[in-house]
């Protein structure tokens, strides 16, 4: 069967309406001996920059379309562009059509649609456009094209069905969608189709990638239109002076002023002071406005620009950082310097470039979210109407390794192989949507700002806040000339805002991150006792041992660990502490490389040791040395080969033996794939100090802002609180009066915030402060704040939680009074909810009831999900003496066997490798939390015994495994509740 290029191919980036993978496409094409190839969405232009690409790899001429459905007739029409503008045309369009909602060809639409046509080639098979436009018009046959061969017709009607949320029996009259094959066309009567595709094939002849090398980035203005590069280094010199006059250390003035130099020489060069000025625009914004920004990302903390500008907060010259791993004046790509803010304020940021920029100047980028393989089952089953319990047993036997190849995951799984025989219709659609986009969505932290209309260089989209994202993603942006500059939210940032917030209210001190003093002992000796858990970095249970294990005293010991801590260089922690503690001598590889190892104890723990060893041994410019690195990253063996030859070489020539020369690149090759870098670590190293001086100097406020961050996860609430307890920090419940969204703090003293209680959302606190403001006694008892909310979101269920969670203690009633009067103050309160002033005669006496400790703290773990007044282990072990158990954070510290007494808080039941019932479950006391796994034969004796929320005293065995510390259960003691 013989087939040609066809008009009205429709792809998977018209979500759910098409099965046609580019790839795929573009394989049938070479198939069948296409030398061009046509690509038209409809209103979108998602996939065209991928399209485009992948033709011009396969040596066919990409023709780029828009395809336009009339909503009244759903007859097509199409334009494709003959040149640049014409693609230009389409590209303003189609972000019209994605902005506006199309109902009808209505004048508003031809108004922009005239626009859109010049440069373009107009075909429609729509009668209202045939009558428009007339002899422009190109009459063929223009079918819609969403998958590639008829057999496929029964997974297209699947999608249709998932499209339309309806079933396959209530689907009806699905049209035939495939690939017509020439004869098909030709018994359509399209008798001179071929030719007129032809033509309109030579007619169309741009490149969308050919931007001759410009970069778009916007214009900032400077004060009276002073030259960019003579603002620059006005702003950085000023900068530089005050460092020197307010610096208490002794600073080599002239090392900076040539760093400054050269720095400011290879900007200019290479026509990035423009990119500078606007970072240090929108950093100063964020700063002016109160917003915390990070210390520095990435390897943009190794400029000395960006520290005098203050992007970054960490001087190079004092961490030996180098300017060639961030701008490398030999290698030509653009500078990346990424940006943390504090999370819960970055869109103010953008906000600030968007009206600085103008509208169609700033674009966040587009993502594409795929149909995975748990997602296509569900989704092919509701169409075939399968029982969502058989989903459910299918769907949790999907390993979320396989989450992108359905047919792996049945070769790994009896369970499904046994469900792919009883469901094969359901299968077989499956593995056609797996990877197929869903829907976009939005870049994370990119953000592109352009000197001119970004629509001139790409369709864009409506987004978020009414700021227009780019059709385009990520991957295709540079190679239009277009800069993505990374503008992250960073969680621990708005931790850091909240302490100091917290800080200032209960202690009126101000403090400024930046005037740490960053060599306090106690800090680290809190950081070394293992006391990580809520720092930056340094809480996972690894990550801790090694700061044990390290002993850190420096702000370059905790990045020498976050840079350690990886796969790779983990195979080095040990010989690293043997050396740091003096176990090991006499390491270096070569006594002239001192300097630059000794920090480290002679092991590569950066790149930019790698490029300081080839520039000393060598004579490389660091530049090239960055070069260099690179290549043995990524394993360029024809490169690195010349360059070895070429090291040695000047090794030689450097007084190094042709022995040692080969021995030293040798080794550097062995490493260079595992240095991390210096700058990022060091800057975020920070953060981790930050957060450890707060954590040791301000405890109550730091528990206050983490437990915020943490607030509806209640595993980590109950640890953050038990450790708080453990500080002799003293936790309230949450109180009706107190109507914060977070927790506070005042000294020794936690606040709960009514938000932690469950069924209380921001909404109920809203409506709370709007009745206080406008009743400052609606605290003065419980009968009159009932009355007055009773219209204002309180119901008997939050009530009940309010109780119990202990937010009415105030108003000195026991829970359990007001629990079992729950009737009685609703009556009163629907009586009175419309009287403006109530008769306290007529305010009920309650029957008072004593509270019951058990009662009390089953209810808090109820509605709060953790326990405040008492623990019931505690009391359980005060009753069980003799059983001798050890506090589960005790444990952790050992390794062997030992008793103890807990809570089943998480229980999930898997398969053995031999198909047998085993088990983890979650155990806590008072003190913390640990994962103890019950093998498949043991739980099978004992099974009926694990129960959620039941206490068990058990003995356990302690085992380290992969730097994780866990428990496996050797045997039930006594069910203690």
């Amino acid at each position: 069967m013989k087939f040609s290029p066809q008009l009205n191919v429709r792809t998977e980036y018209n979500f759910q309406e098409s099965l046609i993978r580019i790839k795929d496409y573009i394989s049938f094409a070479k198939k069948h001996d296409f030398s061009f190839v046509f690509y038209a969405e409809n209103k979108s232009m998602f996939g065209v920059a991928d399209f485009y690409n992948q033709a011009k790899k396969n040596n066919l001429k990409p023709i780029i379309g828009l395809a336009i459905d009339n909503p009244e007739t759903n007859k097509s029409t199409i334009l494709y562009a003959k040149n640049k503008t014409g693609f230009q045309n389409l590209s303003f369009l189609s972000s019209w059509l994605m902005e506006n909602n199309l109902t009808n060809f209505d004048q508003e639409f031809f108004d922009v649609f005239n626009q859109a046509i010049s440069d373009t080639v107009l075909i429609s098979e729509d009668q209202q456009m045939i009558e428009k436009y007339g002899a422009i018009v190109h009459q063929l046959f223009i079918p819609k094209i969403s998958y590639l061969t008829s057999d496929e017709y029964e997974n297209f009607i699947v999608l249709s069905a998932i499209k339309n949320n309806i079933t396959l029996k209530e689907i009806s009259n699905v049209q035939e969608e495939h690939y017509f094959s020439d004869e098909e066309i030709k018994n359509k009567n399209a008798i001179d189709q071929k030719q007129q595709i032809s033509q309109i094939a030579e007619a169309c002849n741009f490149n969308l990638f050919d931007n001759s090398g410009q970069y778009h980035i916007a214009n900032f203005k400077t004060p009276d239109n002073l030259p960019i590069n003579i603002y620059l280094k006005q702003l950085c010199e000023e900068s530089l002076l005050k460092y020197f006059n307010e610096s208490k250390t002794f600073i080599e003035q002239t090392q900076y002023l040539k760093r400054l130099t050269y720095e400011l020489s290879v900007i200019d060069k290479m026509g990035f002071n423009n990119y500078f000025l606007i970072v240090w625009d929108y950093v100063k914004f964020a700063k002016s406005q109160d917003i915390i920004v990070g210390p520095g990302r990435g390897s943009s903390a190794g400029s000395l620009v960006a520290f005098l500008l203050e992007i970054t907060q960490i001087d190079p010259i004092k961490y030996n950082l180098l300017f060639e791993r961030f701008l490398n004046s030999e290698r030509a790509t653009m500078p990346d310097i990424d940006i943390d803010f504090q999370d819960d304020r970055r869109e103010e940021v953008v906000e600030y470039l968007f009206n600085k920029y103008g509208a169609h100047n700033v674009a966040m980028i587009s993502t594409f979210q795929t149909i995975g393989a748990k997602s296509a089952i569900r989704d092919v089953a509701r169409a075939y109407d399968i029982n969502l319990e058989i989903v459910n047993a299918i769907t949790k036997n999907i390993d979320l390794n396989y989450q992108n190849d359905l047919k792996l995951a049945v070769a790994n799984n009896a369970q499904l192989k046994q469900y792919q025989t009883e469901y094969p219709e359901l299968f077989e659609a499956a593995n056609t949507l797996i990877g197929l986009p869903r829907q976009t969505s939005t870049h994370a932290a990119g953000v592109v700002l352009s000197d001119i209309d970004l629509r001139t260089i790409l369709p864009i989209k409506i987004g978020f806040n009414g700021i227009y994202q780019t059709q385009f993603d990520m991957n295709f942006l540079e190679t239009l000339g277009l800069i993505k500059m990374d503008i992250l939210g960073l969680r621990n940032l708005t931790t850091l805002q909240l302490i100091q917030n917290n800080i200032l209210r209960s202690r009126q001190i101000k403090i400024k991150l930046e005037n740490i003093d960053l060599n306090i002992p106690e800090v680290f000796k809190t950081l070394n006792a293992g006391d990580t858990s809520g720092i930056f970095q340094l809480e996972s249970p690894g990550m801790t041992n090694l700061i044990k294990k390290m002993e850190v005293n420096s702000i370059e010991d905790i990045s020498i660990a976050s840079a350690l801590f990886r796969p790779g260089p983990q195979e080095m922690i040990e010989e690293f502490i043997e050396r740091k503690k003096g176990k090991k001598q006499n390491y270096l590889i070569d006594q002239t490389l001192k300097d630059i190892l000794s920090p480290t104890f002679g092991i590569i723990v950066y790149q930019e040791q790698v490029i300081q060893i080839l520039g000393l041994v060598a004579n490389f410019s660091f530049a090239k040395s960055d070069i260099v690195r690179r290549a043995m990253g990524k394993k360029d063996y024809k490169y690195m080969e010349s360059m070895k030859t070429e090291f040695i070489s000047q090794a030689i020539k450097n007084n190094y033996s042709p022995e040692n020369a080969n021995t030293i690149w040798d080794w550097i090759e062995k490493f260079a794939s595992y240095g991390f870098n210096k700058s990022h670590s060091i800057a975020y190293s920070y953060i981790s100090y930050w957060l450890a001086y707060f954590k040791t100097k301000y405890p109550s406020e730091f528990y206050a802002a983490l437990l915020s961050g943490v607030i509806g996860n209640e595993t980590k609430m109950t640890q953050y609180l038990n450790e708080a307890k453990r500080k002799d920090i003293i936790v309230k419940s949450p109180n009706v009066a107190n109507m914060s969204f977070n927790y506070n703090s005042s000294q020794k003293l936690l606040f709960l915030p009514l938000t932690t209680i469950k069924g209380i959302g921001n909404e109920f606190i809203r409506k709370l402060r709007e009745a206080y403001q406008n009743d400052k006694n609606l605290f003065s008892s419980i009968f009159y704040f009932t009355t007055k909310m009773l219209n204002n979101g309180l119901n008997k269920n939050l009530f009940k939680a309010l109780i119990w969670s202990g937010a009415f203690d105030e108003f000195k009633y026991s829970r359990q009074t007001l629990d079992e009067n729950i009737d009685q103050i609703f009556s009163f309160a629907e009586f009175n909810k419309n009287t403006k002033i109530i008769d306290e005669k007529l305010v009920p006496i309650l029957d008072v009831q004593k509270d019951i400790p058990t009662v009390v703290s089953a209810n808090e773990k109820e509605y709060l999900g953790f326990y405040v007044s008492t623990h019931p282990i505690t009391t359980i072990k005060a009753e069980n003496k003799d059983l001798k158990a050890i506090g589960i954070d005790f444990i952790k510290e050992n390794q062997g066997f030992t008793r103890i007494i807990g809570e089943i808080q998480n229980i999930k039941i898997f398969k053995d490798k031999n198909q047998n019932d085993m088990a983890f479950i979650e155990v806590g006391d008072e003190t913390d939390t640990i994962s103890v796994t019950i093998f498949a034969s043991l739980f099978e004796q004992i099974n009926e015994l694990i129960k959620l929320n039941s206490i068990l005293a058990m003995d356990v065995k302690m085992q380290k495994y992969k730097n994780t510390i866990s428990a496996s259960l050797i045997k039930i003691i006594k069910v203690l509740k």
